[in-house]
């Protein structure tokens, strides 16, 4: 059986703060062991600054170097546990990966990476040194796995040869998702299908996909509707003031628990999030999971996750008045609502599980550890 070693420069996936980022690297991890490779934490250290700091950049690289010293005594003293292919998953320049391209030379093995991406934050000044790290090391990988259209655009900008791109749905594991806590008590006031929206609140994408979702329900003042919104930040005063249109018909929760999260999915009659700028959303894939028609804007990496017409209704990204027409269209039928979140669950079963991501990773991953070292079994 193969020993992958796996490096999360971002943020480890044993890292006690929950983030989307941490799922996706432990859902990895569950993936690589079902598609019967042997996948384990090579390192923990952490590779990311959220600002611009020269210090802090070389601090961070001086612990990486130390890293390849020390896993490369280790295996030297225990050649049987030598890894026969390094992945890293989301290198970018504020996260880049000193440790895999090095150890993957000194080693003769593979390296692979999993949504290498750029992001558009500060100047390219700023972050010109970690970009560079992040361009060098997709370049060496002999693989490199892509979650959304943004990252495949990105890799194909610097590549000089394209062949290592390699799509990757994504994922989440069904059966590891907590049980649903069903709400108890009253949600918003008034008639109609209830709407769930889910998202932080804060400055950027997350304000401005609350800006025209409130947009679009205040064109619709005579329809029987009610929301609940789900989430908390620095912007909860400024989302509030946006719906206060709606009056009781709107409630906010505020933060709530994951299983109490998927008991309003379990509750609701359609998830509306925009998803301005979004990735792709693990809360598009659970609310479809969950049997939840979608309605998004068709942007970025939503269109990924999210079918038009299967699970969901996606508008031209900003095309408010098309926006509405969706909403319009599933309030005013629960026959369309039945038929679209049937299909999200079954989308959702047969493309964004973790067989199907297992499988994926074997197709890519097997033939690149052909030339094991004698003594490894393939998986």
């Amino acid at each position: 059986m193969t020993r992958i070693a796996f490096y999360a420069p971002l943020k480890p996936p044993g890292h006690p703060i929950p983030s989307g980022d941490r799922e996706i690297a432990r859902n990895l991890l569950k993936a690589l062991a079902l598609a019967g490779f042997d996948p384990f934490v090579a390192s923990e250290a952490i590779a990311y600054q959220k600002r611009p700091s020269a210090a802090l950049f070389l601090d961070r690289k001086a612990r990486c170097e130390g890293e390849i010293e020390r896993l490369l005594a280790a295996w030297q003293a225990e050649p049987t546990l030598r890894p026969g292919l390094w992945m890293t998953y989301h290198p970018y320049c504020k996260a880049p990966d000193w440790i895999g391209p090095p150890v993957c030379r000194a080693l003769d093995i593979p390296y692979v990476t999993v949504e290498a991406c750029r992001t558009r934050q500060d100047t390219d000044a700023d972050w010109a040194d970690g970009r560079a790290v992040v361009q060098a090391a997709v370049r060496q990988a002999a693989a490199n796995l892509c979650l959304k259209p943004a990252d495949r655009a990105y890799l194909e900008s610097v590549l000089p040869d394209t062949s290592s791109i390699v799509p990757l749905k994504p994922f989440i594991d069904l059966a590891d998702l907590p049980d649903a806590v069903l709400p108890q008590g009253a949600d918003a006031e008034g008639d109609g299908p209830l709407i769930l929206a889910v998202g932080m609140m804060r400055p950027g994408a997350k304000i401005e996909s609350y800006r025209l979702l409130a947009e679009a329900l205040s064109g619709l003042p005579d329809r029987p509707w009610r929301l609940l919104v789900v989430g908390d930040g620095p912007g909860r005063s400024e989302v509030e003031d946006m719906f206060a249109f709606a009056g009781a018909r709107a409630r906010f929760t505020g933060a709530l628990a994951h299983p109490q999260v998927l008991g309003w999915m379990k509750r609701a009659d359609l998830f509306a999030w925009p998803g301005v700028r979004e990735a792709f959303g693990v809360a598009y894939l659970e609310a479809q999971a969950s049997g939840l028609p979608v309605v998004a804007f068709a942007t970025t990496g939503v269109p990924v996750v999210v079918a038009h017409d299967e699970s969901g209704l996606l508008a031209p990204e900003f095309d408010v008045a098309d926006y509405r027409d969706d909403l319009a269209r599933l309030l005013a039928s629960p026959q369309e609502r039945a038929r679209l979140g049937a299909g999200g669950r079954a989308k959702v079963a047969r493309e964004h599980g973790l067989d199907a991501a297992a499988a994926a990773l074997k197709a890519v991953l097997s033939p690149l550890v052909a030339a094991r070292p004698a003594g490894e079994t393939a998986p």
